[in-house]
């Protein structure tokens, strides 16, 4: 009976030594109305929660923060340190009114998640176990991604500890197959997760326009640095997910990269960093023209053939762009161009368009031509134009890429692009245009192991949960689907020819789509936009 009784207290010795669990209900979160305040709180765990530009009538669980849309400064909350450190978390939230939710997650300034929610207004859904393996103090910061991400509730943080202050080791293995893919003024980098005794937590990938990159130090955190405008930068990436985007890069210039697996985080950080380091380069591609109509309408000229109304420059949300509406009181019958300067594809190889449109109300599409002939003034009509392929926005204002257009077929040193705007007397649509981007390609670098010479057709793009796949070769026998975080979100074999991928169970947002050459590695990638 005394061993029983010694037995018991000592399980229960025991497990005081481990770690408790924390459990965040904001129950002591102030607002309960429909006005967006800033102010503060003592949360459950006994530090001070701040909280800027939040809402409390959204609720999920009794008191519920509400993050805004598009406030200054933008919405966000915040804990205090938290001690005994995080091994894992979940929380719950809402979609609160029409607009799409894009929240982003941080731990001690580190992005760890971002969770979306696209036409689910008033359902409680849940963000899944993260984990972050994050020893002594932390802080969560729950902030909107942009400004048009859509009002979200929190509520229901349940998070465990790191484990009583005990890192774990080193990981065992490098990730593999780390390749770098360029595409305009953005590198893709993918690679394979580590395997091994000891997994690691997460990736550090080092970037540099030098082939200098030195190894990360123990105990010795770095911290996410992705403008590169100044030649370096960082990212941290959660094991897991096998793959990251840099963008805004440098015209016409080499990249180079080194990932570097870790476990725990802080002091207690332990890189990987003995053998050799994954590493991968490529270049990005000379740009032949760039509009984000920041100043006006720049170097595009509008011509107007019908009506009064024309082209002009806009600004909505910190975000400007070009736009045309042939409304003005009511609607008017017009027919407005919007015409590039001269470009000159006969230097470079493999031209390619892009674009962003958004659109609200009834009347004709927007189109975008292009033309060899065009004398560069007076009515475009008296030249030939030819109506290229690309994806406009669907309406509702929602921004749409146009998918990468290959102009690469036509010639000549005085080409012009042009967009087409008409309306009626009954029906005029408004139009926003912005980030046009002409690139072309410069080669490719030392570790890039994409396929240039072979493409695949995907279609529809943007697809509503169903969409079809032409295998061009019956060596890209596998398919790969990563959501813009990296994750990867579906996987099967393809077969040779005609493919029918169904994704009914992921969200609305941007996707690439990798297909694989099973032997030697080398792979195809494009974009895929899902809406529902």
């Amino acid at each position: 009976m005394k061993k029983s009784v010694f037995l018991f207290t000592l399980l229960i010795a025991l497990s005081s030594m481990t770690f408790a669990d924390g459990f965040e209900n904001f129950a002591n979160y102030p607002e309960t109305g429909n006005s967006y305040q800033d102010g503060t709180f003592t949360g459950q765990d006994g530090s001070t929660w701040e909280y800027w530009q939040c809402r409390g009538d959204q609720i999920i669980t009794d008191e519920t923060p509400c993050l805004g849309k598009n406030r200054t400064p933008t919405s966000e909350v915040t804990s205090g340190n938290i001690s005994g450190g995080l091994r894992t978390f979940n929380f719950d939230y809402m979609q609160a009114f029409s607009t799409n939710v894009n929240l982003e997650v941080y731990v001690n300034s580190i992005l760890v998640a971002t969770v979306i929610s696209s036409g689910e207004q008033g359902i409680v859904k849940n963000s899944g176990d993260i984990t972050v393996a994050v020893p002594g103090d932390f802080v969560f910061t729950f902030i909107q991604a942009n400004n048009s991400s859509g009002q979200v509730s929190i509520d229901n943080i349940s998070y465990t500890s790191f484990g009583g202050g005990n890192p774990d080791p080193e990981p065992t293995n490098y990730p593999t197959n780390f390749v770098a893919t360029a595409c305009a003024l953005t590198i893709d980098l993918t690679w394979t997760d580590a395997i091994g005794d000891q997994l690691p937590s997460a990736y550090l990938i080092k970037a540099s326009i030098e082939d200098n990159i030195t190894a990360p130090v123990d105990g010795t955190p770095v911290s996410d640095d992705t403008d590169l405008s100044d030649g370096e930068g960082a990212k941290n990436i959660n094991y897991g997910e096998e793959f990251y985007s840099f963008t805004g890069l440098a015209s016409a210039t080499i990249y180079y990269f080194k990932i570097y697996p870790y476990t725990n985080s802080g002091t207690e950080i332990d890189y990987k960093t003995d053998g050799t380091a994954p590493s991968a380069n490529t270049n990005t591609d000379v740009v032949l023209e760039h509009e984000g109509f920041d100043d006006g309408l720049g170097d595009w000229t509008p011509y107007s053939v019908t009506g009064d109304q024309e082209w002009y420059q806009d600004e909505y949300g910190g975000k400007t762009f070009a736009k045309i509406s042939g409304y003005d009181g009511q609607a008017f019958e017009n027919e407005d161009w919007l015409i590039s300067p001269p470009l000159n594809l006969d230097e470079y190889n493999n031209e390619i368009l892009s674009f962003e449109t958004a659109m609200n109300y009834d009347g004709p599409e927007l189109e975008v031509k292009i033309s060899t002939d065009y004398s560069g003034s007076g009515d475009p009509n008296i030249a030939s134009w030819t109506t290229l392929p690309a994806s406009f926005s669907p309406g509702g204002w929602e921004w749409t890429f146009s998918g990468n257009i290959d102009i690469s077929t036509y010639q000549g040193t005085q080409v012009y692009i042009s967009f087409l705007y008409n309306s009626t007397d009954l029906e005029a649509a408004t139009w926003e245009l912005d980030d046009i981007l002409v690139t072309a390609d410069t080669g490719v670098g030392i570790n890039d192991n994409s396929e240039k010479n072979i493409d695949f057709h995907l279609y529809p793009n943007p697809a509503n949960s169903v969409f079809y796949i032409e295998n061009p070769d019956v060596c890209f026998s596998v398919l790969k689907i990563y959501s813009s975080s990296g994750k990867i979100v579906y996987q099967e074999n393809l077969n040779n020819g005609l493919n029918k991928i169904e994704l009914f169970n992921i969200d609305t947002g941007i996707y690439f789509v990798k297909i694989i050459d099973s032997n030697t590695n080398k792979f195809i990638s494009k974009k895929l936009i899902i809406m529902k």
